[in-house]
C-alpha cells in the first residue's frame, strides 16, 4: 500500500461516523451547475458527492482511499443513492475519461499536473468547480506546503479561455492558515 493511500485510509478511519456536510461553497454555487453527470475528484467520504446525488446528479467518485470509498458506499446505500466509485491513485494514473461529465468537482486536492485531464473530462458547456488553499489574502498563519497552495490568479490562468461564472480568492481564511480560493468555470461550446 502506498504511503499516501495509508495516510488517507487512516484519516477517514478517524473521521468515520462524522456527519457528512457538503462544503458550504458548493451549496452556494449549486445553482450555477448544469444537471447531469458529475465527477468528484478525491471524494474521500463523499460529503460533496452525496450532496450532488441528493440534488439529482448522476455521481462518480474517485479516491485513492479504499476506507473513504467504503464509507461513501455505505452512506449512499443508507440514503438510497446510486454513486459510482472508483479507487484510483491520480498521481500514478492521472487519466480521466474525455468529455464525459457535466460537472467536475475538485475540493481541497491540488495536483497541478491533473488540471489538463480534468478540463478535458468536462463536456463542452459543462463546468469545473475547484475549491482549495491559496496564498492570496491577508490571513494569519502560513498557507502550508506551497505544492498544495495556489498562487494569486493561478486558477484564472489555468482556466483562461473558459467562461468564469464565479471566482474568489483571498476572501475567506482557511482553517489551516492562509486563505481559500475557488472557481466555477464553464468549458466553451466550441
Amino acid at each position: 500500500m502506498s504511503p499516501s493511500r495509508a495516510s488517507w485510509n487512516q484519516r477517514w478511519k478517524e473521521k468515520n461516523r462524522k456527519a457528512l456536510e457538503p462544503d458550504p461553497w458548493l451549496v452556494r454555487v449549486l445553482p450555477l451547475l448544469p444537471k447531469g453527470e458529475a465527477l468528484d475528484i478525491a471524494c474521500g467520504q463523499g460529503r460533496n458527492a452525496v450532496f450532488l446525488a441528493e440534488h439529482g446528479f448522476k455521481v462518480t467518485g474517485y479516491d485513492i482511499s479504499d476506507q473513504g470509498l467504503v464509507q461513501l458506499r455505505a452512506e449512499g446505500q443508507k440514503r438510497n443513492l446510486e454513486i459510482t466509485l472508483k479507487q484510483v491513485d491520480l498521481e500514478k494514473s492521472p487519466d480521466l475519461p474525455r468529455s464525459t461529465f457535466d460537472v467536475v468537482l475538485n475540493f481541497f486536492y491540488l495536483q497541478r499536473s491533473l488540471f489538463s485531464a480534468l478540463m478535458k473530462s468536462v463536456r463542452p458547456g459543462g463546468v469545473v468547480v475547484v475549491r482549495t488553499f491559496s496564498s492570496a489574502g491577508n490571513f494569519p498563519g502560513p498557507p502550508g506546503n506551497p505544492d498544495f497552495v495556489l498562487e494569486p490568479g493561478e486558477l484564472l490562468r489555468i482556466f483562461s479561455g473558459w467562461d468564469i461564472l464565479i471566482h474568489e480568492e483571498g476572501l475567506e481564511p482557511s482553517k489551516k492558515g492562509g486563505s481559500l480560493t475557488g472557481i466555477v468555470a464553464r468549458r466553451p461550446l466550441k
